[in-house]
């Protein structure tokens, strides 16, 4: 069953239910208000015949022997008649008649009606089978009499009102169910067509072909912000994709050069018998080739581990002074082979909560790279500051610096703003492995500690990066 025909039958058995309650609510409703206003049209003829008694004396004689006595007896003179379709009688308290037009012959009396001394409504019929509303008003009047007015009136009306609304009901709410469904089948089509829309462009879509977008003119409503989310996910997969590709293209070609290195090696060595110090020499540029590989297998494993989020972090309490200074003591000899002048800027104690190898990683990376793209007499700065519950860490030098355009991609894996800069520095004897992952690796370990880099640069003035690490990072960046 399609989604179509599902929200068909659920409107439509929701609005069956609405219309049988408030057809029912209507029905009752209108018996009730009918039935009410018939009993306050009897009360009011029950109260006027009463108002309008008036019993008056008689004697009759009744010979007892020889003597004779005159016995009073109750006549009723009613000065009010109901009106016309009004059927009533006035009873004493015995059940015995006193006026009895004959309306309700056949009609009995309930003696409780005289013993409770209640007004009382019930149904009845006539011998004729007309059902009427019957009324009985108990009276007594001080010093005159006593007895029972019973007002009746027919409602064979009210039953047919209510037959004509259960008529049209039993007719109306059918129609409207069908003309409701029908209705609701064309919505739910027009609601949906936009869903297949994208299923059948999503269906032409694959893993080899994600130029390819919706681009559906829809209202922003739920659907529309669904094909523009869908559109900007094949953005991302695309943009995701081509950077896989780029990566296993890059580091094949990176592999690929330090193994022809490596065999061209030891081809030419096996080419012809050498000397011992030939064959050492060669073994020697095996070694650094194989470091070489080693060295960008490592990073490679790094990034893998990284995307699957299988490195964590081991934060501790540490200076981070002492922590630059080690790392400018580290690099501070190859910085004066190249003629650099490489100085630290730093308070005695900066306290970071944070992973500490990691950090040195990061920084490592960072202080390289300036001395790496630096020329012979420049200089390089590290300056180290607390700001703002962060600490600011800039490298900074005055080499020949980065065009604008490659600024937004440093960060990407193997990008190299220029690959012959990358082959001359390391025929000056720099670090040859330059595969272009050391800044993708500092960007990474800056975010997984809750920071971020910032990078500016002009062309022949030099270039700077500049690390905010948090003081106290965030709880969910802590790994047990």
């Amino acid at each position: 069953m399609n989604i179509r025909l599902r929200l068909t039958l659920w409107y439509t058995t929701v609005l069956m239910l609405i219309l049988l309650i408030f057809g029912t609510a209507v029905y009752l409703g209108l018996s009730r208000s009918l039935i009410t206003t018939l009993d306050s049209h009897l009360q009011r003829e029950a109260g006027q015949l009463i108002g309008g008694m008036k019993f008056e004396a008689e004697h009759e004689s009744e010979e007892h022997g020889e003597d004779e006595e005159k016995k009073p007896s109750q006549q009723l003179e009613l000065r009010y008649r109901p009106e016309e379709g009004v059927l009533w009688r006035v009873l004493d308290d015995q059940s015995r008649p006193l006026i009895d037009p004959g309306h309700l012959a056949g009609v009995s009396v309930d003696p409780a009606v005289m013993t409770s001394g209640y007004a009382r409504f019930e149904y009845a019929n006539l011998p004729n089978n007309t059902p009427v509303r019957l009324y009985s008003l108990p009276f007594v009047i001080e010093g005159q009499g006593a007895g029972v007015v019973q007002v009746a009136e027919s409602y064979e009306h009210i039953q047919e009102v209510g037959y004509r609304l259960l008529g049209l009901l039993a007719l109306g709410i059918p129609f409207t169910l069908l003309a409701a469904s029908a209705g609701g089948w064309f919505l739910a089509s027009r609601a949906l067509n936009p869903i297949d829309r994208i299923t059948r462009a999503a269906q032409q879509i694959s893993a080899d072909d994600l130029h390819q977008r919706l681009n559906l003119k829809l209202p922003s409503d739920e659907v529309g912000r669904l094909a523009i989310t869908f559109d900007q996910m094949l953005a991302r997969l695309e943009d995701s994709f081509e950077r896989q590709k780029r990566f296993i293209a890059d580091a094949s070609h990176e592999l690929r050069t330090p193994l022809t290195i490596l065999k061209g090696d030891v081809e030419v060595a096996l080419n012809r018998p050498r000397s011992a110090a030939e064959y050492r020499e060669t073994l020697e540029m095996v070694n650094q080739t194989t470091d070489r590989l080693t060295s960008l297998v490592e990073e490679l494993f790094l990034l893998a581990r990284a995307d699957n989020r299988q490195y964590p972090l081991q934060f501790e309490t540490f200076n981070l002074a002492e922590l630059l200074n080690e790392q400018v003591a580290t690099l501070l000899p190859r910085a004066l082979s190249k003629n650099l002048t490489l100085s630290l800027d730093t308070p005695d104690t900066l306290t970071l909560v944070a992973d500490p190898v990691k950090l040195a990683r990061l920084f490592l990376n960072l202080i390289d790279n300036a001395i790496k793209y630096s020329n012979p007499g420049d200089a390089i700065q590290v300056t180290v500051a607390a700001d703002s519950g962060q600490a600011r860490i800039e490298i900074a030098d005055t080499g020949p610096g980065i065009p604008p355009q490659h600024l937004t991609h440093l960060f990407e894996r193997f990008y190299r703003v220029d690959k012959a800069r990358s082959r001359r520095a390391a025929s000056n004897g720099s670090d040859t492995s330059g595969a272009g992952l050391g800044l993708a690796i500092a960007d990474w370990l800056a975010k997984a500690h809750g920071g971020r880099i910032d990078v500016t640069s002009q062309v022949g003035q030099g270039t700077t990066f500049t690390v905010w690490l948090p003081l106290e990072p965030a709880t969910w960046y802590k790994t047990p």
